[in-house]
């Protein structure tokens, strides 16, 4: 089975500063319900950097409550599902779930850099045991050789029973069809068939739908699930990531799905493209060159957008940039940088 998750909210919140409105907010998900999209990820819930209402950003369980209180959606199908980032909201602040009281959410996916694994596993073992849905996301997946890969996986499988799901990661949109075929395919010859694979990709190189393509059509474990992740009209941090359009009119025409296209491009239409009057996403040649360097695009956009630096000056940052600085953006290294070369 191939389900779509749709993570507009989450992360398109990167390009308007999660600044959805509650209105919009519901909207979006009555329409991806409706739509037949079997996933939606709802925001980051963030204790520091989240807000009460309004925002995908939420301070605290209760906002996405608050903001989401699901009596639209009748007897909905949809996973409704919240993604929090290692160390950002402790498993203590989460209440009880055991899936009859409406909280705004049935499971939460932790995301996490390769240093912090072991303080991932251990967060994500307090999540199951307070009856949520797990998902895990290891960002960078390319920073695991397939031997590492194999090795988490199988810790994942010891230190979590009952995980719903294991994703590979193309966080700087580095993979090609034969890259994502080799991690899908060492992932799959893993994990334990009734986990599900989930692929989440970034289009710097404009591969996301070759390779969601590439991943859909290898033969997975016969009790495999399949979950692609997708945006709204790829609506995203940078280069974006993959349309939610087009992979559902995809697979309703070649794997006998049935989302109702219509409605999707419609809830673009009215949602999400009068955002590119205000703010930018998509392809640039920039994104291309973080991607070959294995590094976050945030570093282009700001020296490219924010300090006007040419293409061959942000290669030469790029290329001289410690392995150290590349997985998460730091500010302070970039404006030293540009202090120091744009006089």
């Amino acid at each position: 089975m191939i389900s779509v998750l749709d993570c507009t909210l989450r992360d398109g919140g990167w390009v308007n500063g999660f600044d959805f409105g509650r209105h919009n907010m519901c909207e979006i998900e009555e329409s991806i319900a409706k739509a037949g999209i079997e996933y939606i990820e709802l925001g980051y819930l963030d204790a520091a950097a989240g807000s009460p209402e309004e925002r995908s950003m939420y301070s605290s369980w209760e906002a996405v409550r608050d903001n989401f209180d699901g009596a639209h959606l009748g007897d909905r199908k949809m996973l409704r599902l919240v993604m929090i980032d290692y160390g950002k909201y402790p498993a203590s602040e989460l209440p009880e779930f055991d899936g009859n009281k409406d909280i705004g959410f049935d499971g939460i996916r932790v995301c996490f850099h390769k240093k912090d694994e072991r303080g991932a596993l251990k967060f994500g073992r307090e999540i199951l045991d307070k009856g949520y849905k797990l998902f895990i996301q290891p960002m960078v997946t390319t920073r695991y050789s397939d031997d590492e890969l194999r090795r988490l996986i199988e810790d994942v499988q010891i230190c979590l029973p009952g995980v719903s799901a294991f994703y590979i990661v193309d966080s700087f949109g580095i993979m090609d069809e034969e890259e994502i075929r080799r991690r899908v395919n060492v992932a799959d010859s893993t994990l334990n068939p009734e986990i599900a694979l989930g692929l989440h990709t970034h289009d710097n190189r404009r591969l996301c739908f070759e390779n969601a393509r590439a991943a859909a059509e290898l033969p997975l474990a016969e009790e495999r699930d399949l979950i692609i992740d997708s945006t709204l009209s790829g609506l995203g941090k940078g280069p974006g990531n993959l349309f939610t359009e087009e992979f559902t009119e995809y697979l309703n025409m070649n794997f006998g799905k049935n989302y109702d296209i219509p409605l999707i491009r419609r809830l673009v239409k009215e949602k999400i493209l009068h955002m590119r009057d205000n703010y930018t996403w998509g392809y640039k040649q920039q994104y291309e060159l973080t991607a070959k360097y294995h590094a976050t695009s945030t570093y282009a956009r700001t020296l490219c957008e924010d300090h006007g630096f040419s293409l061959a000056e942000l290669e030469e940052f790029l290329r001289c940039m410690p392995e150290d600085k590349k997985d998460s953006f730091n500010r302070k290294f970039a404006e030293d940088y540009v202090n120091k070369h744009k006089k």
